[in-house]
């Protein structure tokens, strides 16, 4: 596929759907990507990405993307290599985050999940690029199941009754946004859980955790000095901690500033991802986590460092020490 791609055009989506026990690699994309190209005689345009079940066209033109949309609508593109075109859908590239967290959610339930999301978090901001929610679908391994509870047990020998998962955002506010802070932590009570952290002080972000356990954990921290997010994961096991602590200084490529709380108790590594947003690897001893494999951390990288499994031209999949699931991708340039 093109690494770069300039000019004027449209782009779009070719979603497939696999007729057999079948998932793309980038040789069999582009196999498919020629096949499409061939069926669809006469339509100008050129594949510039893929992953699993989607192919990423540049169309020259508006006249070109709806003539692709013609040859499906003819059933020209039923069966392209063992895969069937299931909808094409216009695209567009945006500037994602160095860092956001990603629920997967069973088919039918993005749409709610999505919404109720949103409802908490529009008081801070009405564009939220640092949680998106997507829905499994019957290709997926391990897709979501239908109720979401968590996937394992918390660990043993905790001394706190809260569970917490192992991902959490928190949303700073500074002095003049505390009415908005007001609002956030209001619709989170209405329908989250308050969780008290162990030694926690009245300072300390309030953290809630949604009742059925499908999302992140959600902090409301005020009198900050400015706006921002703050993505933390919990190390379990403490003797992980710093290998913890490198794997993600080795995905971020960057060192971090390290601290010792609360007369060493708890251990911090902070990674800045941009002036607005931080990256946290938190050690907690007392608190009570769950697994959870339905969140996922996603870090825009420059290039691919780290052993994975590719899952299409710009994305990694692989799992940090303690086993939750990360994806590092790339963005054209």
């Amino acid at each position: 596929m093109s690494a770069t791609v300039t000019g004027e055009g449209r782009l779009g989506l070719v979603c497939l759907e696999p007729l057999g026990p079948l998932t793309l690699n980038e040789d069999h994309a582009k196999k498919v990507s020629e096949t499409i190209m061939s069926q669809a005689k006469d339509v100008q345009c050129e594949p510039i990405r893929w992953n699993p079940t989607n192919l990423l066209y540049l169309f020259k033109d508006n006249e070109a993307y709806l003539d692709l949309g013609k040859a499906f609508s003819n059933g020209q593109l039923d069966e392209v290599m063992g895969f069937k075109v299931v909808k094409i859908e216009p695209a567009m590239f945006v500037n994602p985050p160095k860092c956001l967290v990603e629920v997967e959610t069973a088919a039918g339930q993005g749409e709610d999940l999505q919404g109720a999301l949103l409802h908490v978090i529009a008081p801070f901001s009405g564009a939220f690029p640092f949680l998106t929610v997507r829905e499994a679908n019957s290709t997926d391994n391990g897709a979501a199941t239908s109720n979401n509870r968590e996937d394992g047990p918390p660990a043993k020998n905790r001394r706190t009754e809260d569970v917490v998962p192992p991902i959490s955002l928190t949303l700073s506010f500074p002095g003049n946004m505390q009415s908005r802070a007001t609002q956030v932590n209001e619709r989170l009570a209405s329908s989250w859980r308050r969780v008290n952290f162990p030694d926690q002080t009245e300072t300390d972000p309030a953290f809630y955790v949604d009742e059925r356990g499908r999302l992140p954990a959600i902090g409301v921290a005020t009198g900050a000095p400015a706006a921002g997010v703050k993505l933390s994961v919990f190390v379990q096991d403490e003797a992980k901690f710093a290998e913890m602590a490198g794997f993600y200084a080795k995905v971020l490529g960057t060192d971090a500033m390290e601290r010792v709380t609360k007369e060493g108790q708890s251990k911090v590594s902070m990674f800045p991802l941009s002036p607005r947003a931080e990256f946290y690897v938190i050690r907690q001893p007392a608190l009570n986590l769950r697994t959870a494999s339905n969140l996922t951390l996603y870090f825009q990288v420059s290039g691919f460092t780290l052993p994975g499994r590719r899952v299409g031209d710009d994305h990694m999949e692989l799992t940090d020490p303690e086993g939750n699931k990360v994806v590092l991708f790339t963005v054209g340039k």
